[in-house]
């Protein structure tokens, strides 16, 4: 009898042992995430109370931290790359990026992922983060059907795509809403203000800027290449 106890009570133990080191296993497996602003490969540009502006970067080979996504965003890709997205509940997937795309991303409830960079080109991106609910921008009408620098237009945001030719420039225009230029050639820009004042700025890939509705200027490529440039205005 005491043997059967003794046998018993082994068998008791082991399970004990074999639960504890099955459940640390799988403790161990599950990747823990950091949020967005914690991920290294997510650089934090602009920040006020409508948007987040990260710029990423990802050299070949090399792969971001499991990370949280919490808020609707858009993204403008600035390289061609090629990427695996890998989701936390779900298997990974490999896309071909563009330059000068410009993507969309839902997010009704966080999304957990990591990217890992399978190209022989750095991935760069620009990504806005939208903090607030829909309906904060002054413009709520659509963009007229023909308008063609419209590349994206939803519920949450419109993306246009202006491309000016060395010595081109736009007319005098004024934005209705609020929104990020992002810049997805480098190039040199005289900015115009309705009084007739004029600036250059030399600009990089990606350095973006913040716009208020209410901007009024007229921009002209004074540079020797083509400049390319994504506004990404919010509803």
């Amino acid at each position: 009898m005491r043997r059967m106890v003794s046998s018993l009570a082994l068998a008791l133990v082991l399970a004990m042992l074999c639960g504890n080191l099955a459940a640390g296993e799988a403790q161990a497996s599950a990747p823990s995430a950091v949020p967005i602003e914690q991920e290294p490969a997510h650089r934090l540009v602009l920040q006020n109370e409508f948007v987040r502006v990260f710029e990423v970067r990802l050299p070949p080979g090399n792969a971001t931290l499991w990370h949280v996504h919490r808020h609707d965003g858009a993204s403008v890709r600035l390289s061609d790359a090629n990427i695996e997205d890998q989701p936390q509940d779900g298997p990974a997937e490999a896309i071909r990026l563009h330059r000068g795309e410009v993507a969309y991303g839902a997010t009704p409830m966080a999304r957990t992922h990591r990217v890992r960079n399978i190209g022989e080109t750095s991935f760069h991106l620009a990504y806005i983060e939208l903090l607030t609910a829909p309906g904060v921008s002054v413009d709520h009408t659509p963009a007229a059907a023909s308008d063609p620098r419209v590349v994206l237009e939803n519920e949450r945001v419109r993306a246009l795509r202006r491309i000016l030719a060395p010595g081109e420039s736009t007319i005098m225009h004024t934005h209705a809403s609020r929104g990020v230029g992002v810049p997805v050639t480098a190039g040199r820009l005289e900015i115009a203000d309705p009084e007739g004042a004029t600036r250059n700025i030399e600009f990089k890939v990606g350095a973006l800027q913040w716009i208020e509705p209410g901007t009024t200027h007229r921009l002209k490529n004074v540079g020797d290449a083509p400049i390319e440039i994504v506004d990404i205005e919010l509803k």
